[in-house]
């Protein structure tokens, strides 16, 4: 079995294979543990990734993408003349990826891919994600990074059972810090937060514009040309200044100073770890920062943590270390190569998760067998797959998908059809032919009976004929209202009134899969803390906060829900949100404030939808 995990990074994505469950092992690309993360589009639609397309890019830099993983949620990308949806985009950097790591595993296909990602991505991002790796492999499995890397971390260094872990990752276009609690052989995020504007490019950026200040006073006019220039060969000067620039910040990672040599007519430069410092010191103080924070908002002090733990490539520099030891009294963990440790570490925590369970349903096997249920049922159980984890979120009202373009089809996911009827079983042998046909005819027409006696119940309760069956819950349309159209993903869907009056009026119903059955009281108490974290920093800052409200035990149309209000352009949304076995179904119900009217219409056809959604057979 060939398994393999993407680190999808903002600058560069790291890639590991596991063959027949050996340990990972890290896909090397031109020689690299990562590739670019850059996607090129030739005028001839052909599209190079990694260090193919940075060589490209000197030909034509507007055909060049630096940062797909910025640009997740934009519908499309203009590079050139070529307008591409941003799911194909990342689709051929995941592409190449996997093309690596079938060479490395001998051409063998993906059994399952395993996709990491920011641990405060919600549903319509990991969709998105989901719908770039189509097709890819038999199976697709999304773990946050921060879980992916404190189950490699765990690996070496103990984490009680319940006890915590900080997780800092530096990376080339951002830093994100989480808090993760460990529970079993896994590990749940328990807060996190993100700066979007540090990274190692920015450093880069940073020691390029130094050495301008130390060279600019000799030749000014010839320093502009090299870093604006236009000319096909001040861009492949450009482009290899700043690769050499790149190289001079990993060796003073490990040395004192180091050169970077120059193009002429400019004399090569120095730097020192202590130029270095002194152009970062304000951004890494502000990360530290940040990781402070999200360790506050776990409810937690530095000394109550297991550890905290450094990833991410520009992780290896060492004021960052000194810095988080300074601040918070806690001397960090980090690797030779903290690059690739999420990559590593998302393979280790789904076999981790496979293990956990097939063991559960050994378990509930035998549990089954020791109160005689049929060994045939048994394997039936056993057989069922885990559910692949998807990422617990807050959902909110979005714009429509645009449709995608010919190029790029748009991946609609099949809905799931209701379990096959059960079988009628055989009579008994020693029964002569027309007693049993008797029997037989007997049962059917109390069936019959049975199935017209519901039909009249489901018909007197308005669910006979108007029903929406979508992803794994069923509900009943309210009279007067339709469906509106997909959102930004398709465990999204929207209704509206069918006479078009109240534009604000809007009912949205919005699926996430959770990694854990939610239907025991401390299950569902933890739905309802990770929910409550990302609720807090979503009112973090803002004023007036955009969520209020939170009542995790409310009761609405005889259901025991989770609500909170959200403040919208057009109005007002009051969420409301069951948890079932393994899924989360949120229902938002939009109005307009002014409209007294409306507002009522919207709570009775909410009302309905509430109290008469349920997951589909076989979805629990």
């Amino acid at each position: 079995m060939l398994r393999v995990a993407v680190d999808f990074g903002t600058s560069s994505t790291c890639s590991a294979v596991s063959v027949d469950g050996r340990a990972p092992q890290v896909v090397v690309v031109d020689g690299a543990p990562i590739m670019p993360s850059t996607v090129y589009a030739a005028s001839d639609g052909t599209l190079f990734v990694g260090h193919e397309a940075d060589r490209q890019a000197a030909v034509d830099p507007s055909r060049y993408e630096p940062h797909p993983k910025r640009r997740i949620d934009e519908p499309e990308l203009l590079l050139g003349d070529a307008v591409l949806p941003v799911v194909g985009i990342i689709g051929v950097v995941l592409r190449r990826a996997l093309q690596e790591a079938r060479e490395l595993a001998g051409g063998a296909p993906v059994d399952q891919l395993v996709l990491t990602h920011p641990a405060d991505w919600g549903a319509a991002r990991t969709q998105k994600l989901r719908r770039s790796a189509h097709g890819l492999a038999a199976d697709l499995v999304l773990v946050p990074e921060p879980v992916a890397a404190a189950v490699f971390h765990a690996r070496a260094h103990a984490v009680p059972e319940g006890g915590c872990l900080a997780v800092l990752d530096v990376g080339g276009g951002t830093v994100d810090a989480s808090v993760v609690r460990r529970a079993g052989p896994g590990f749940h995020v328990l807060s996190t937060r993100g700066d979007p504007n540090f990274g190692g490019a920015d450093i880069d950026q940073a020691l390029l514009e130094h050495i301008g200040g130390q060279v600019d006073a000799s030749d000014p006019q010839a320093w502009r040309r090299l870093v604006d220039g236009r000319e096909l060969a001040d861009r492949r000067r450009r482009r290899v200044l700043r690769l050499d620039v790149r190289g001079a910040k990993e060796t003073l990672s490990r040395h004192a100073f180091t050169d970077v040599p120059m193009p002429p007519p400019f004399p090569d430069a120095h730097l020192t770890r202590e130029d270095l410092e002194g152009l970062i010191a304000a951004p890494v103080q502000r990360t530290v920062t940040l990781l402070a924070g999200t360790i506050a908002d776990a409810g937690l002090r530095p000394e109550q943590l297991a550890g905290i733990f450094l990833v991410g490539g520009s992780s290896r520099i060492p004021m960052v270390s000194r810095l988080v030891l300074e601040r918070l009294g806690v001397l960090p963990v980090t690797l030779d190569q903290p690059e690739t440790v999420v990559a590593r570490g998302a393979l280790h925590a789904v076999e981790a998760a496979d293990r956990r369970a097939a063991a559960d349903r050994r378990a509930a096997a035998d549990r089954r067998a020791a109160v005689g249920r049929p060994a045939a049922a048994d394997r039936r159980a056993a057989a069922d797959p885990p559910a692949a984890p998807r990422q617990l979120a807050l959902p909110h009202p979005a714009a429509p998908h645009p449709a995608a373009s010919a190029a790029w089809p748009r991946v609609v996911l099949p809905a799931q059809s209701p379990a096959p009827p059960p079988r009628l079983t055989a009579l008994g042998t020693r029964a002569r032919s027309r007693a049993r046909w008797l029997v037989v005819g007997a049962v059917l027409v109390t069936m019959v009976a049975v199935g017209v006696t519901l039909a009249a119940l489901l018909a007197g309760q308005g669910l006979s004929d108007r029903q929406i069956a979508e992803n794994h819950y069923r509900f009943a349309v309210p009279d007067g209202w339709q469906r509106r159209g997909a959102g930004q993903d398709s465990n999204r869907l929207d209704l509206a009134p069918a006479d078009r009056t109240g534009q604000a009026d809007r009912i949205f119903i919005v699926e996430s899969e959770l990694t854990y059955d939610a239907g025991g009281d401390a299950a569902r108490d933890r739905a309802v803390a990770e929910l409550r974290t990302q609720y807090d920093d979503r009112r973090a800052g803002t004023t007036p906060p955009p969520v209020d409200g939170f009542d995790p035990s409310a009761s609405f149309a005889g259901r025991d829900v989770l609500h909170y209000t959200e403040r919208v352009t057009a109005g007002t949304v009051d969420w409301y949100v069951l948890f079932t076995g393994r899924y989360q179904v949120s229902v938002g119900c939009q109005h307009d404030d002014a409209d007294d009217a409306g507002a009522e219409r919207v709570r009775t056809a909410c009302e309905r939808v509430v109290s008469t959604i349920s997951i589909l057979p076989g979805g629990k």
